[in-house]
């Protein structure tokens, strides 16, 4: 595992400057956004003096704009370029936050402050991840596309941790501080990346494997992804479950300190086991892959209903695990059925996260509601379980295969060719 992890060190140092600068710029976006984005709602309503009700509406709005909004990212991209889109997207951040903090003194700027801090990384995700794509190999894309996730996890992970200590002092101070961070990380932006980025040389196909087509300026047809874009929004829709409602749940049978352990735990694993894992998960059975992971996302949830801190704890491990595998593999199997268009790919997968997040948000606030009145929050987690036993099911039914090898032992890299009932290609190794 060390010479594993060595050799990948060597190639991660070994990228031109453009792509290196924006992982390492990717953590420090995912530190500051997540300063403010897990306490926008805390924000509105004790520092704005917005009523709950509206600020919860405020706040389900602008986490469907974070995600629905990427699938603009593609057109964006096509007409600006991935690095000044990058760039736009972190003014609109910029200005958000210096609005909010102006909220404070003049609450009606809130809605419009909340749009453009949400805005942002509608428009920011899918260009990042789209310029490593385009930056790297296929061979070395599933590597990076986990290192540039752990990047963004590990700030997601102690982004909360550092605000907690500053928002209770001056919540004016700190959206303002941000602000200033976020100018910072905008020229950064300007001054480390190419504005343009040429994608490496394609190694030719094997003999006998049909060739890729060439993209072409319109937008790909969604026909090949559909399958794909299921499994991710199922994805995404569980995964809400975990991180909109452990706080409540954490609150209600427990400490609410544990949920500081619980998301710290999730984020680390994504960070220490994503990048090493990056070219099994790429290489796996497709079927075996998505039904394996939301198993252990089942097995997770009903470790969590044992209601104790080390069950909370065990069941985030198992449920992170299955986390690892499903949405690295989501976004190659979109990168890999929409070729030619990275940014609209990971925009497609950021609308899919989005319809996703907001039907467990609307599902799962009915639900823990109803087992909080009845005073047994423990049979939330078991819902949840049985839901991703029932995806599980779905993909072991609608999952697919990997496609046979070519006789040299090759894996095809062209258009699928196989009949409409095989789901996806894999990665290219």
């Amino acid at each position: 595992m060390t010479g594993a992890l060595t050799a990948k060190w060597r190639t991660f140092t070994g990228l031109e400057a453009g792509p290196r600068s924006l992982i390492m710029l990717s953590f420090v976006v995912a530190l500051g956004s997540y300063m403010v984005t897990p306490f926008i709602g805390v924000l509105m309503v004790e520092a704005v003096g917005l009523d709950v009700r509206v600020a919860g509406i405020l706040v389900a709005v602008a986490t469907f704009i974070q995600f629905g909004g990427s699938i603009l990212g593609g057109p964006v991209v096509d007409r600006l370029g991935l690095k000044r889109t990058m760039v736009l997207a972190l003014a609109l951040r910029t200005t958000g936050l210096v609005l909010l903090g102006l909220a404070v003194r003049v609450p009606w700027i809130a809605y419009p402050a909340v749009v453009l801090v949400a805005g942002g990384p509608a428009l920011y995700l899918p260009a990042n991840k789209a310029y490593i794509v385009i930056s790297v190999s296929d061979e070395l894309r599933p590597l990076f596309l986990g290192i540039s996730s752990a990047a963004l996890n590990a700030g997601m992970g102690l982004g909360p941790l550092l605000a907690a200590f500053l928002i209770n002092a001056d919540p004016v101070a700190l959206l303002i501080g941000l602000a200033a961070l976020f100018a910072l990380i905008t020229a950064g932006h300007q001054i480390a990346l190419q504005q343009a980025v040429r994608r490496p040389p394609v190694a030719q196909p094997a003999s006998g494997a049909p060739a890729a087509a060439p993209p072409t300026g319109r937008l790909p047809s969604l026909r090949g992804a559909l399958r794909p874009m299921l499994f991710t929004a199922l994805a995404f829709y569980l995964y809400f479950f975990f991180q909109s409602f452990m706080g409540l749940y954490a609150a209600g049978v427990s400490n609410i300190q544990v949920l500081g352990w619980v998301m710290l735990l999730n984020c680390a694993m994504v960070v220490l086991l994503q990048p090493p894992l990056a070219d099994r998960i790429a290489k796996a059975d497709y079927r075996r892959l998505v039904v394996g992971s939301f198993t252990l996302m089942a097995l997770g949830m009903t470790a969590m209903s044992l209601g104790n801190t080390p069950a909370l704890l065990g069941g985030t491990a198992l449920f992170t695990r299955g986390e690892i595998f499903l949405f690295l593999r989501c976004d190659l199997e979109l990168v890999d059925r929409l070729p030619g268009h990275p940014a609209f790919a990971f925009g497609v997968q950021r609308l899919t996260a989005g319809v996703g997040g907001l039907l467990s948000g609307i599902v799962g606030g009915f639900v823990f509601a109803h087992f909080q009145s009845a005073g047994d929050l423990d049979t939330f987690w078991i819902v949840v379980a049985a839901q991703c036993v029932a995806a599980a099911v779905l993909a072991l039914i609608l999952g697919g295969s990997r496609r046979a090898p070519l006789p040299d032992g090759s894996t095809p890299t062209g258009p699928a060719t196989e009949p409409e009932t095989t789901l996806t290609r894999s990665v290219t190794p």
